[in-house]
């Protein structure tokens, strides 16, 4: 395996032990859309927190992984969005853009904009029961 594979790999598993973290406790489900250029590749898993499991066997998060790692592989742009259910059907969403493997939050409007507005400009959301944080920095 060569040196660059292993330092990505090493920074793409401390980008998902830091957004599991930030995330807490309880199950909370992660979607990464990965895209270059026309190219989106979309994938979602849950994560368990708040302490990342780096022996998962999770295919699902094998793949969502396998997108965070492309941004430093082969360039291009990803969205991590975390959605954390609440009690009474509320559920929080929080953004971040990746960028080689470095995350970079969002604010409460940009998640909403990302999540709820498509290619055209045209509002398709929110979903009911759906809250827009601003999402934290990440501490890797």
């Amino acid at each position: 395996m060569s040196h660059t594979l292993i330092v990505c790999l090493k920074r793409m598993s401390a980008l998902l032990r830091a957004l599991t973290s930030a995330a807490g406790v309880g199950t909370h489900e992660l979607s990464v859309a990965y895209v270059r250029g026309d190219d989106i590749l979309w994938h979602v898993c849950s994560l368990e927190g708040p302490e990342f499991d780096d022996d998962s066997e999770d295919p699902d998060l094998h793949s969502v992984a396998a997108l965070l790692l492309r941004t430093a592989l082969n360039g291009g742009m990803a969205l991590m969005v975390l959605r954390t259910p609440l009690a009474k059907d509320r559920t929080v969403v929080r953004t971040w853009r990746v960028l080689d493997l470095v995350a970079h939050p969002l604010t409460a409007g940009e998640s909403f904009s990302a999540y709820c507005v498509d290619p055209d400009g045209v509002l398709q959301g929110p979903e009911p029961g759906m809250e827009y944080y601003d999402a934290p920095p990440l501490t890797v």
